[in-house]
């Protein structure tokens, strides 16, 4: 026997994907007043000589900035980001992924910040900075003065995601030693567990 919809439960379907996306992600969401400000197009053209019309489809340039974008602002590993992208109903929606579609894994990431070159991303942060800065949605926290910005980030990205690759929960003092490139950080793991 097939069951029927009652009148209440009839309210809750959705005829959309749009529809759900609309339920899930309310209309104040921080990542709907960023979409509808920033001004993707024009920042995605600035990269169409990263990319060939040649081979197979892959991800849309536009969802790979966005992810970037989420990437930075949320302080996310490549590995993070992947999880937030297929996971957080709000990420998955501004990124422009539905909600069955398959995500980057972690690996998209890194290959794509090499893609596009620091340089470049630091450009394109800038002018998305100047453009929330425009509506004053923008605090010094994602100002990015050059490249040098970007390259430390994902060193540390790199070495959380090395720790949560290892099965580890955080990276704190226990692991410091194992992971960490910054021998001023090894030593000060080190002096931190004789006190």
């Amino acid at each position: 026997m097939i069951q029927q919809a009652s009148d209440k439960t009839k309210k809750m379907l959705f005829q959309t994907e749009e529809e759900i996306y609309t339920h899930l992600v309310p209309v104040d969401h921080a990542f709907r007043r960023l979409s509808e400000i920033i001004n993707f197009e024009a920042l995605t053209h600035l990269l169409k000589d990263c990319y060939s019309d040649l081979g197979a489809n892959g991800i849309a340039v536009e969802k790979g900035l966005k992810c970037l974008l989420v990437q930075f602002w949320e302080d996310y590993s490549d590995r993070q980001n992947e999880k937030a992208v297929k996971e957080n109903i709000a990420v998955r929606w501004f990124c422009g992924f539905g909600l069955t579609e398959e995500t980057p894994d972690h690996s998209y990431f890194g290959k794509l910040r090499k893609r596009i070159g620091t340089q470049r991303i630091a450009r394109m942060f800038n002018a998305v900075n100047s453009q929330l800065a425009e509506h004053g949605l923008f605090g010094k926290v994602f100002t990015f003065i050059d490249a040098s910005t970007i390259i430390t980030k994902t060193a540390l990205w790199e070495e959380r995601d090395k720790a949560i690759a290892d099965g580890e929960e955080k990276l704190n003092n226990a692991v410091v030693n194992k992971y960490t490139a910054d021998k001023q950080a090894k030593w000060g793991a080190k002096s931190k567990r004789k006190i």
